[in-house]
């Protein structure tokens, strides 16, 4: 029955049949080639998203701008910042000539003539200002790897800029400052960002300001560990919380940050009880110079606190536990022993305890302990022989040390060998000790002089903080007294003569707190502290003043 329709049809019709039939044929293979293709190209395509999905590591080469471009570019990040080079003041104008004459013009200018635009400015686009930009300064403008110092201001640093400066930072080789100002840290970005400081090697300045952080985590980037020089955190909100956590950073009875000299807390929310933990942390620590937490809410027990961290204060229990430690560490012989290390061990132990345990090692080492009497006989000799042998070889052991730093310093013991008049046919074995402490010494504040008061054991405090700032807060007459009471104890020390562990306060600022200008105290301060500052000049004399002196001497 299926045939015969087409039976029925004429030659003409059977041939147009034929030739749809064979079109037909040809169109649908020609879709199959189409879908075979599309398959092809769509596999292709696919392993070409999959390689992108996991492309080759990118190895930073030290040039910022070039590191940062990419890193963005395979972040995804459609707008990236700008890598600007920082602007800077113009300079003052050269001074004129003297040889060229200036021609005073005879006639005035023509208002036609168009004036040179001035140039204590520049100009820039439109709203250009306001874009965010990435600022740096290069040691040298011609190379690009010459990045030393990097700043940001008024943009938020979110995760993905975080991802790209930890691969950026460590790389810049010359890198010593990062200021991010403003810039919306979280927790998190902070944590990461004090990880990415202690893998650049030369940064010594951080700038965090206006960066309020919930968690307070500012402590992490000045760990016993970090190398940061100078630490400046205005405006951060930072509480007490914040505060404590930084005190124990700076030192606890055990451990201490040796590397921290400069700290600004100006315009937080620190309270006494936070000012009381960074006091607490002063105690120990011996390289903090400057300290700045002006504008803040502290009071007269801050302020007694610190008076006392100046002055002398009482070991606690775990300070005293951990001072018989290290004086236990340092009495050993082949551990080099310095002259306040001996003074407190003398004091804190009988006079025949040190004698007799040097003369037990001796003999030990030479053999001829075999009797009491023996040791009774020649106890006199085997002191002395102790005592050169002592005194013989701990010169030797400080002159090796001496010319190792002496060879990264530059050779300064040379020179002060010079100064102490030694021989010049003298080698480096031939350095006495009072030429070394200067170099060798790194002062631990368990080991100075104690003094032992009503059961307790006291100390000289800190003397090695030379600028304090404490200027806007409430620290009334109380507070005043205590730190007066520091400054004098301080000056007492110098005048005799004692400055192993510094020179003491140089600048006291406690202006606009809860007394008045003209307190009697306060004058008081400022009048002790006018001849400590280092940039203090007297008041030269009248002519008048000159000639009555002279004429009194005469």
């Amino acid at each position: 029955m299926s045939d015969r329709p087409e039976s029925r049809l004429s030659g003409k019709e059977r041939f147009k049949s034929a030739a749809k039939k064979v079109k037909m044929g040809k169109k649908l293979e020609r879709v199959m080639k189409g879908d075979r293709s599309a398959t092809s190209a769509t596999s292709h395509d696919t392993s070409d998203v999959d390689g992108t999905k996991s492309p080759e590591p990118y190895s930073c080469t030290g040039d910022f701008e070039a590191d940062y471009t990419e890193l963005c570019n395979r972040a995804g990040l459609m707008e990236i910042p700008k890598v600007v080079p920082r602007p800077h003041r113009p300079g003052p104008p050269p001074p004129p000539d003297p040889k060229e004459k200036v021609e005073e013009p005879t006639s005035p200018v023509p208002s036609e003539q168009e004036e040179p635009p001035p140039t204590t400015y520049t100009t820039s686009d439109k709203f250009d200002y306001f874009r965010p930009k990435v600022q740096v300064e290069l040691e040298k403008p011609e190379d690009k790897k010459s990045m030393t110092e990097v700043y940001i201001r008024g943009w938020k640093v979110d995760q993905k800029y975080i991802d790209i400066f930890k691969q950026c930072f460590p790389a810049a080789d010359k890198l010593h400052t990062i200021d991010f100002w403003n810039v919306g840290l979280t927790d998190n970005t902070l944590a990461q960002f004090a990880a990415v400081a202690s893998q650049c090697l030369n940064l010594r300045t951080v700038k965090l300001d206006g960066n309020p952080v919930p968690g307070e985590g500012f402590h992490q980037l000045i760990g016993e560990d970090s190398m940061i020089v100078s630490m400046s955190l205005r405006s951060c909100k930072i509480t007490d919380k914040g505060a404590e956590l930084i005190g124990k950073a700076l030192s606890t009875a055990k451990t201490r940050n040796q590397s921290l000299c400069a700290l600004n807390l100006n315009s937080n929310m620190i309270t006494d009880a936070g000012a009381c933990h960074i006091a607490n942390g002063l105690r120990m620590n011996r390289t903090l110079l400057v300290l700045s937490i002006a504008n803040n809410a502290i009071g007269d027990e801050a302020a007694k606190k610190f008076g006392e961290v100046l002055s002398r204060f009482s070991l606690t229990h775990e300070e005293v536990v951990e001072r018989r430690k290290v004086l236990s560490e340092k009495g050993a012989p082949d551990v080099r022993r310095s002259p306040i290390s001996r003074r407190a061990e003398s004091r804190d132990r009988p006079g025949s305890q040190s004698s007799r345990s040097q003369l037990d090692k001796s003999m030990a080492k030479s053999g001829r302990a075999s009797s009491k009497a023996k040791k009774d006989k020649k106890e006199d000799d085997k002191k002395g022989k102790g005592k050169d042998e002592k005194w013989k070889k701990e010169p030797q052991r400080g002159a090796s040390k001496v010319a190792s730093l002496a060879e990264t310093l530059g050779k300064v013991s040379k020179g002060k060998g010079r100064q102490s008049g030694g021989k010049k046919g003298q080698g480096a074995g031939s350095i006495t000790e009072a030429e070394t402490p200067d170099i060798l010494e790194i002062i631990n504040p368990l080991l100075e002089e104690a003094e032992r008061v009503d059961g307790q054991l006291l100390i000289p405090g800190n003397r090695a903080l030379i600028n304090l700032n404490i200027s806007r807060n409430r620290i009334g007459e109380a507070g005043l007294k205590a730190l007066l009471k520091g400054v004098q104890y301080q000056i007492t020390l110098t005048t005799l003569g004692s400055r192993s562990g510094g020179t003491g306060l140089m600048r006291l600022s406690v202006q606009k707190n809860n007394f008045p200008p003209s307190h009697e105290l306060y004058l008081k301060v400022q009048e002790l502290m006018m001849t400590r500052d280092p940039l203090y000049k007297p008041p030269s004399k009248t002519p008048d003043e000159e000639s009555t002196s002279q004429a009194t001497g005469s």
